[in-house]
């Protein structure tokens, strides 16, 4: 059994969401960047972007809370709370600029304009949910678009 339903169907304009996605992947990185620690002075004995201490001698193991190299970026987020400010089928209102979406291209089907930035890349997959905890501040702001030509 199929079951698909649009966007249209379940969701309305001016209704709080909830979107969770991946964030763009940065590879590998660095202490410094990773976790935001200070690069040490030029004095320093050994590396400069490295952490002052990997932990005591005993016991003699480093403790996952040091601040080590490994994997930034591609991790599952959730924005709380996002408006949706319009919805629509591409067919009845073309919201496509004439040199089309940066980095992206044309819509040519259904779409949703959601207030606020969202995490990932460009045609990342996102998973819209209703709001977990809606807030009352939240659902009171109004939002219009206004063309100028």
């Amino acid at each position: 059994m199929r079951f698909s339903k649009v966007v249209l169907d379940i969701f309305e304009k001016g209704q709080l969401i909830d979107l969770r996605g991946l964030t763009k992947g940065k590879g590998i990185s660095g202490p410094v960047k990773r976790f935001g620690i200070g690069l040490r002075s030029h004095k320093s004995e050994k590396g400069v972007r490295r952490p002052g201490s990997l932990g005591p001698w005993h016991p003699n193991m480093v403790i996952f809370r040091v601040p080590m190299a490994g994997q930034l970026g591609m991790f599952t987020r959730i924005q709380y709370n996002g408006k949706i400010v319009a919805l629509g089928k591409i067919k009845e209102k073309n919201v496509n600029p004439k040199s089309g979406w940066n980095k992206y291209g044309n819509i040519l089907s259904e779409y949703a304009i959601i207030r606020g930035s969202i995490q990932g890349p460009t045609k990342r997959q996102l998973l819209l949910t209703f709001p977990i905890r809606k807030t009352k501040k939240q659902e009171k702001k109004n939002y219009e678009f206004i063309k100028l030509d």
